[in-house]
């Protein structure tokens, strides 16, 4: 069935410090799937009520960024570890028809309210042709086993029952003797607990599986209340535009869309929050160890990156 599933990662300016690292290390973990595909966002977040551009993103890095991570997604190609590449840049005519069909034609901002990305995810879902998208962010850290391939038993799960429309790997490394197994410590929504996987209402944009067919049953995404709300954001100058995860919580689980979280511990994700130069440097061996499934024990339950269990954890080691 992997014939019938893209690979699909998002990058931005923001990840020319990582991107030659990470991404590789993603593909490695996903070589039977075939299709392998880069979104490339090259757009300047837009002025909001929370952010101005020319203070956070000044034009003259920006474009140096933009062209450090055209090189480095253009030597992706080049190489073969990815199939194909689409960069999306300002005055793309997609934005109008990804507005049209995820958004109700509401609005079509290259980003949220808080410069997070967009449109870069509503491509990543889109421009595959196959019926499940498999996505990361491109700071995503995944730990697999050798051998196991996580999406597979999640496709399974997502056919399993009518609402499954997304599915990711545990979110953090799992707890070790636990009383209670749970998706991670700061779960922050409820959930149900089934065979194999936990289901609730959360749609994280940072990693998923997605069935493509599933999702289009419930577009536009933006009606009813959400459409009413954006609409008095959009003209009462609130923060404007919402996120696409904020967007996928307030349509789907309402009419009965889920998220599926693997209890397998075969596979699981780290993410990290903040990227300073810290970061950077303990990042290629942190790569290296999460592939063979270690970690400090800190880091058991917890999502995001704790940089100074890591960095006490890595100096022991080495």
């Amino acid at each position: 069935m992997m014939h019938n599933t893209t690979l699909q990662i998002n990058l931005s300016p923001g990840d020319v410090n990582y991107a030659d690292l990470t991404v590789p290390a993603l593909i490695n973990h996903h070589r039977n799937i075939k299709d392998r595909l880069l979104v490339v966002d090259c757009c300047r977040p837009q002025k909001t009520k929370l952010v101005d551009p020319d203070t956070k993103y000044p034009l003259n890095i920006f474009q140096q960024n933009v062209e450090r991570i055209t090189a480095i997604s253009e030597r992706f190609l080049k190489s073969g570890l990815v199939t194909d590449v689409y960069y999306l840049k300002p005055g793309d005519e997609l934005f109008k028809h990804l507005s049209k069909k995820y958004l109700n034609g509401v609005y079509d901002c290259t980003h949220g309210a808080g410069g997070t990305a967009n449109m870069g995810y509503w491509a990543g879902i889109e421009l595959p042709r196959t019926k499940y998208v498999l996505h990361y962010d491109g700071d995503i850290i995944l730990y697999q086993k050798p051998g196991y391939f996580w999406h597979e038993d999640a496709l399974g799960y997502l056919n399993e029952a009518d609402d499954n429309v997304f599915a990711t790997p545990r979110l953090c490394p799992p707890l070790a003797g636990a009383a209670i197994d749970m998706p991670s410590i700061k779960e922050g929504r409820p959930y149900t607990s089934h065979q194999g996987y936990w289901k609730n209402d959360w749609f994280s944009t940072r990693h998923f599986l997605a069935d493509r067919e599933k999702l289009d049953r419930f577009l536009p995404l933006v009606r009813g209340k959400l459409r009413m709300e954006l609409f008095i954001r959009k003209y009462g100058r609130r923060a404007f535009p919402l996120d696409p995860e904020i967007v996928l919580f307030r349509s789907l689980p309402p009419r009965g869309g889920r998220k599926i979280t693997l209890k397998s511990v075969d596979a699981w994700i780290t993410h990290p929050l903040n990227k300073p130069q810290s970061f950077l440097d303990i990042l290629p061996q942190m790569i290296n160890m999460v592939a063979e499934g270690k970690h400090p024990d800190e880091q058991r339950g917890h999502e995001n990156i704790i940089p100074d269990a890591w960095i006490n954890y890595l100096g022991k080691q080495s």
